[in-house]
């Protein structure tokens, strides 16, 4: 796998569906976990019926990350969710992927602007943001899981 791969989307699978419920992410990371929360859990369990949804594949086939493009209607904006296979993370993929998953969205719901939230300890996915001409529009506390967790509010005109 390398970094100038073509990615290809489409819609989750009931075994997609299953082989994520399983991503398990290690130390602070953890937080990203599938069934880490009752929520998340459900999210994930139904994203084969998620119109806003998509599982990334690599040319190969292999199941490499998912995606969403949620409409908020209170702030007429999009928000961009993405997960990379917990296996895959730190090996340079994820601006490739990140910017064809961009792309991808851009084409299917037209949108001029993208927003995302990161949490502030994950310094590897806020590097690539920053990178990818994404700037933090606004900071927030939430209680997540139990634990108070800063999250940012990054966003990208395309």
């Amino acid at each position: 796998m390398s970094d100038n791969e073509i990615y290809i989307f489409e819609r989750a699978s009931k075994k997609d569906v299953q082989e994520m419920l399983n991503w398990k992410f290690n130390g602070i990371y953890s937080f990203y976990n599938n069934d880490k929360t009752p929520e998340k859990l459900e999210w994930i369990s139904n994203l084969d019926r998620d119109e806003s949804a998509f599982v990334i594949r690599n040319n190969g086939g292999e199941l490499v990350a998912n995606c969403c493009f949620t409409y908020n209607n209170d702030e007429e904006t999009y928000l961009f969710g993405i997960q990379l296979k917990p296996e895959l993370t730190g090996k340079g993929l994820g601006r490739s992927i990140v910017e064809q998953s961009l792309k991808f969205g851009k084409s299917m719901f037209q949108f001029e602007s993208i927003d995302l939230l990161v949490a502030d300890f994950n310094k590897r996915a806020i590097k690539l943001y920053t990178n990818l001409e994404f700037t933090i529009i606004e900071e927030f506390d939430d209680n997540c899981n139990g634990e108070n967790v800063h999250f940012l509010v990054m966003r990208k005109y395309l």
